[in-house]
C-alpha cells in the first residue's frame, strides 16, 4: 500500500503541466516534493539495493545510497583534488618522509541529533575495521591496514596516522586515509557486527547520519525511500524532501517507468536510445563516461578454463574486439575506447602508451588468429579452436539488462575461433557466484567496476586480495602495484598500467555513455549528476508551476 502512495506521489510530480499544488511561475529554486529515480543513475544499469552499512557492503549501487547518509573525511574532486568545504576534515599536514599524516577536523559537522562529528567517530570507523578484518570490502584496497603502524587520537578534532614506511602522499591521501571516513560511534557502539548484519536495512539502525539525507523505509525487491536530513551542516542543503529508489531489473521495465512518470529520473537504456521521442515530457542529458572500467573477467581457478591463464590467449581477445563497432551499436557512436584499468576521462593518470594505444586502437583479428595459433589453438573442423582435445570455449553469465554487449562480443570471438555461451542471471545472483570462495564451477561474467580516486585496481588482481573474486594471480603486478604506493608521481602508475593492458587479467571493454532522463520540471541534473556518474541529489529541485 505504501508503494501505491509513492507511485502517486511520484505521478503528480512527473505531470510537468498539472502538478500536485498551483505555484506560481518561477525561475527560482524551489524546495519540498519527491522524486523517484532507480539504483544506478547516471552509472550503470539498475540493480536492486541490498544493504546500507558502508562497513559491510562493497556494491556500488549500496554505496550510492550510502554516500549520501554519511559525508566522507575528504571530498575528492572530478580533478582529484580535495574540497574541504565539503570534507569533514580541513586539513592535512604530511610530516617528514611521508610516513605521518596528521587530520584535523571541521568543527561545524554534527550528527543529525546534534552531536558533534569528532575523532571518537573517527576511532569508531579504525578499530571496527580492524575488528571485521578481511570482511570489510576495502580491506588492503586503499593500504588500510597494511601500511598502517599507528592511529592516535591527539584531541577532539585531531588524530594522526603512521605509516610503516614512506608511501606517495597523493595516493595515500586519495586512497588510505578515505577509509577514515567517520560513522557514528554514538549510535553504533552498542552493536556487535552481527547484530549490524542484521540491521543492514532497518531505517532505524541507520536514524543518525551527518550527510544530506537519511534511510526512511526499505522494502526488499521493490524500493528503498529517503528523506532530506533537515540538521545537514553542509552548504548545499537538499532542495527535495524525498527521494525514492525504485529497482528496477530490465531495459523495458525503466522505459516505461519513465515513459509513464513513475519515474522522474533516470538512465534512459541504450537499446532504446532510438525510442526516445517517445518521452514526450522529458529532458535527455549525455553523461561521462564514468570513473570506471567495463570488462570481462574471468575465474582462473576453474580447470575448464586453463586456456585463459596464457597471456597470449588474453592479448588475442583483445585484439579480437572492435570497440568502435561496440560504441557505435551499443552507445549509439557516445562511447570511448578502452585497454587498461585507468579510465581516460580525465586523462589525468594515463601513460604516454596508453593515450597512444587509446588513439590507434588495438582490434586486429589478424593477429588475434596469429596469437592463438602461437599458443596452440587450431582450428577444429567446426571452426572452434581446439587443443589437446579440449575446444576453446566457456559461458559468460551476464544481468538481463546487458545482453547486447556480450552478444557482440561472442560474434567477435567466433570469428578467431572462440565459442561462447550466453547465460542470463540476475546482479546479485552473478555477484553472489563470484565472491562465494567455494564456488569455482562460474566462468566468466560480464560487469564493470568503479575506480578509486587513485586508480591501482585495489584488492582486485591481487594475488590473495579480498576483492579478487577471479582469483588471478600475478606477483611481478602485485610488485608494480606496491610501487605506486611508495614512490612520489606517477611514472610508477604508467609502469603498472602499461603491464595491465600487457597481460588483460579481464579483457577490458569501451566506456559508453549514459543516457540520462529526467522530467522537464527536475532541475539541478547536470548538478546532480557528474561526468564520472557521481549522484549528489541534493541539487535537484522542482518547479510546481501550473
Amino acid at each position: 500500500m505504501k508503494l501505491r502512495k509513492i507511485l502517486t506521489l511520484g505521478m503528480c510530480i512527473a505531470g510537468s503541466v498539472a502538478l500536485c499544488g498551483a505555484a506560481q511561475a518561477s525561475n527560482k529554486i524551489q524546495g519540498g516534493g519527491t522524486v523517484v529515480t532507480v539504483p544506478g543513475v547516471g552509472l550503470a544499469p539498475p540493480a536492486a539495493m541490498n544493504g546500507f552499512n558502508p562497513l559491510l557492503t562493497d556494491s556500488a549501487y549500496d554505496s550510492e545510497a550510502e554516500n549520501l547518509m554519511y559525508q566522507p573525511l575528504l571530498w575528492v574532486t572530478r580533478n582529484f583534488t580535495i574540497n574541504y568545504d565539503l570534507s569533514i576534515a580541513r586539513k592535512v599536514v604530511v610530516g617528514p618522509q611521508h610516513r605521518s599524516y596528521t587530520v584535523y577536523l571541521s568543527q561545524k559537522w554534527k550528527w543529525s541529533d546534534g552531536v558533534p562529528v569528532t575523532t571518537a567517530d573517527v576511532a569508531y570507523t579504525y578499530h571496527m575495521l580492524m575488528k571485521l578484518g578481511p570482511l570489510y570490502a576495502g580491506w588492503d584496497a586503499g593500504g588500510f591496514p597494511q601500511e598502517i603502524r599507528s592511529f592516535t587520537v591527539l584531541g577532539p578534532y585531531e588524530f594522526r596516522v603512521v605509516t610503516k614506511r614512506s608511501v606517495n602522499p597523493k595516493w595515500f591521501e586519495l586512497s588510505g586515509l578515505l577509509d577514515f571516513t567517520p560513522y557514528p560511534a554514538h549510535s553504533w557502539k552498542k552493536y556487535s557486527i552481527k547484530e549490524m548484519n542484521d540491521n543492514m536495512t532497518n531505517p532505524d539502525f541507520f536514524s543518525v547520519v551527518d550527510g544530506p539525507f537519511r534511510l526512511e523505509s526499505f522494502h526488499a525487491g521493490r524500493y528503498a525511500s529517503m528523506v532530506a536530513n533537515a540538521a545537514y551542516s553542509g552548504p548545499d542543503k537538499p532542495h527535495i524532501h524525498r527521494l525514492v529508489f525504485r529497482f528496477l531489473n530490465s531495459n523495458a521495465s525503466v522505459f516505461f517507468a519513465l515513459k509513464s512518470g513513475t519515474v522522474q529520473l533516470g538512465n534512459l537504456p541504450a537499446p532504446l536510445y532510438p525510442a526516445r521521442s517517445q518521452l514526450i515530457n522529458d529532458r535527455i542529458s549525455i553523461i561521462g563516461p564514468g570513473w570506471d572500467f567495463n570488462y570481462l573477467g574471468f575465474n582462473y581457478a576453474n580447470p575448464k578454463l586453463s586456456f585463459i591463464r596464457d597471456v597470449l590467449v588474453r592479448q588475442a581477445m583483445m585484439h579480437a574486439i572492435n570497440q568502435d563497432l561496440m560504441i557505435r551499436v551499443l552507445g549509439f557512436g557516445h562511447g570511448v575506447r578502452a585497454y587498461g584499468l585507468i579510465p581516460g576521462n580525465p586523462p589525468v593518470y594515463l601513460s604516454p602508451e596508453a593515450k597512444e594505444l587509446l588513439k590507434q586502437g588495438a582490434y586486429d583479428p589478424q593477429l588475434a588468429d596469429k596469437l592463438l595459433d602461437e599458443a596452440g589453438w587450431h582450428r577444429g573442423p567446426d571452426g572452434i579452436r581446439q587443443k589437446d582435445g579440449k575446444k576453446m570455449e566457456f559461458t559468460l553469465y551476464m544481468p538481463p539488462s546487458m545482453v547486447r554487449g556480450p552478444t557482440l562480443l561472442t560474434e567477435m570471438f567466433a570469428k578467431v575461433g572462440i565459442l561462447v555461451r550466453l547465460r542470463e542471471m540476475p546482479f546479485n545472483e552473478v555477484y553472489a557466484k563470484m565472491i562465494d570462495p567455494h564456488d569455482l564451477h562460474w566462468q566468466a561474467v560480464y560487469l564493470a567496476w568503479s575506480q578509486s580516486s587513485f586508480p591501482t585496481g585495489g584488492s582486485i588482481f591481487k594475488c590473495g586480495g579480498i576483492q579478487n573474486a577471479y582469483h588471478y594471480c600475478n606477483p611481478k603486478m602485485d610488485a608494480l602495484a606496491d610501487q605506486i604506493r611508495m614512490d612520489n608521481g606517477l611514472d610508477a602508475l604508467y609502469k603498472f598500467q602499461n603491464y595491465f593492458t600487457e597481460q588483460q587479467p579481464v579483457i577490458v571493454l569501451p566506456y559508453m555513455k549514459t543516457f540520462v532522463v529526467a522530467v522537464k520540471n527536475l532541475h539541478g541534473v547536470k548538478r546532480a549528476i557528474t561526468p564520472s556518474g557521481n549522484f549528489y541529489p541534493q541539487f535537484l529541485w522542482i518547479s510546481h508551476d501550473k
